[in-house]
């Protein structure tokens, strides 16, 4: 129960302790506040922070230990064991299967879902001479949808070194510019940014959702398009997970859900889930609504892809309803199979 005629409830809400995922609980905490003041209900909420396997591994690859959902593993078993009450999470980091007792049923309207670039002091690209890759047929970007990223990317001298773990957005960046040399990024965002003004890297890439929460996206200089620059399922979103049995908890989190946020990252999960990726796997998917049919009906969009380090790469596209949001993902994901996804995924392992 949120409240009782003895005491004042205390809703227990866990979360890793960095300074984003505390500012994000901090989010979902005083959006619950002000719901619990309009629904005169009396009740708290206190936040405890709880420290992931994710966490602890600082100079790894994280795919190496089994993917980002070592980012969610702890506050899951204390979501089980009754420790917590519920559990705020970026969503990017949820894997697609999660404990049957539990459900990702409330999501905030979604913040920035791009990826930025974000480049070494200095960088004018007069070092850099060729022309960046733009590609011609269906399988590859087009010119209207690369400039943006084009542009950024050609900044960057021949041969730039890349701060970033993710094999997704090295592949990204590979299919716009072939001479770009990676390495690994880890760490919280203030030490990733330093790396770069100290000239360790000569760009990183970075979500733009936590720059922006952090008040760090003046040092963003490029925006990447999420149509061509394909985002991590869920990314920008912030999560809350729950026990199903909880019915009371889920009428009152419903207050604070988007609903519009909720379909297109149910799309985006289903269309991970069908594939059955996970979190490091090179894949992206980017899913919204639009008020654009001529009926004003909302219409779900959504663009996903494949894609290995040997250079193969398979992408497509689908729309439909929003009441179709629950098979939009899993469409997508079989028009993905049908041409040969799961041959290109394969090669990944």
């Amino acid at each position: 129960m949120l409240s009782n005629n003895t005491r004042k409830y205390i809703l227990k809400l866990g979360t890793r302790g960095s300074k984003l995922a505390l500012y994000q609980a901090n989010t979902v905490k005083d959006q619950l506040l002000n719901v619990f003041k309009g629904q005169n209900i009396d009740a708290g909420v206190e936040i405890i922070p709880i420290k992931t396997s994710g966490d602890k591994i600082t100079h790894a690859s994280l795919s190496s230990f089994g993917g980002k959902g070592l980012f969610v593993k702890e506050i899951e078993e204390a979501l089980l064991a009754g420790k917590i009450d519920i559990a705020v999470h970026s969503l990017k980091d949820v894997p697609q299967v999660i404990p049957d007792e539990l459900i990702i049923g409330c999501t905030l309207k979604r913040d920035d879902p791009r990826d930025c670039l974000i480049l070494k002091d200095g960088t004018d690209g007069t070092e850099y001479t060729a022309d960046v890759k733009i590609g011609t047929d269906n399988n590859t970007i087009s010119e209207k949808n690369a400039a943006a990223c084009a542009a950024a990317i050609g900044l960057l001298k021949r041969n730039a070194v890349v701060g970033t773990s993710s094999l997704r957005r090295r592949i990204l960046m590979q299919r716009l510019r072939d001479d770009l040399i990676f390495e690994p990024l880890r760490g919280n965002i203030d030490t990733r940014i330093q790396k770069v003004k100290d000239g360790v890297f000569d760009a990183i890439i970075l979500s733009s959702s936590g720059l922006i929460r952090l008040g760090l996206d003046p040092l963003i200089d490029f925006y990447l398009d999420p149509l061509v620059f394909i985002p991590q399922c869920g990314q920008g979103v912030i999560a809350i997970e729950f026990s199903k049995n909880n019915k009371e908890l889920a009428e009152v989190l419903q207050f604070i859900n988007d609903g519009y946020t909720f379909v297109s990252t149910y799309a985006e999960r289903d269309f991970i889930r069908i594939l059955d990726c996970g979190c490091a796997s090179p894949v992206g998917v980017y899913s919204y609504l639009s008020d654009d049919d001529i009926s004003g009906e909302s219409k779900i969009y959504i663009k996903g892809f494949v894609s290995n380090m040997n250079g193969e790469y398979l992408e497509a596209d689908i729309s439909g309803s929003k009441t179709e949001y629950k098979e939009l993902g899993k469409k997508l994901a079989h028009n993905i199979v049908e041409k040969g996804g799961l041959e290109i995924l394969s090669k990944n392992k």
